[in-house]
């Protein structure tokens, strides 16, 4: 009896809130990738001039680490706004996505 599958069909997606979905995902995504450069960035400065090298890159990349993570979210806000509202367009001519559903 559990393992009955029913169908349902995505009609319409609130902009606003996958814009929030979407901003934290860019930002998760950003903030990793930004961590990463920053070390391997600092690494690479270190190899090249001693000591100043990693200072300077760890100033400056914090800053660029904390400036990507919010650009990426305000993209990422403004992608997710817009594609649900294409996607509500779409789905309301052409019909929505069909997922199916079962209980566990």
């Amino acid at each position: 009896m559990g393992d009955r599958a029913v169908r349902k069909e995505i009609s319409w997606i609130s902009p606003l809130r996958t814009g929030v979905i979407y901003a934290v995902i860019i930002a998760v995504i950003y903030m990793i990738i930004g961590i990463i450069g920053l070390i391997f960035g600092g690494m690479m400065g270190g190899m090249g001039g001693g000591m100043e090298g990693v200072g300077i890159m760890a100033g400056g990349g914090i800053i660029a680490v904390i400036f990507g993570i919010l650009a990426g979210a305000v993209v990422g806000f403004i992608m997710g706004v817009i594609g649900a509202f294409i996607y509500n367009i779409v789905a309301g001519i052409t019909g929505g996505i069909i997922i199916e559903l079962k209980d566990t």
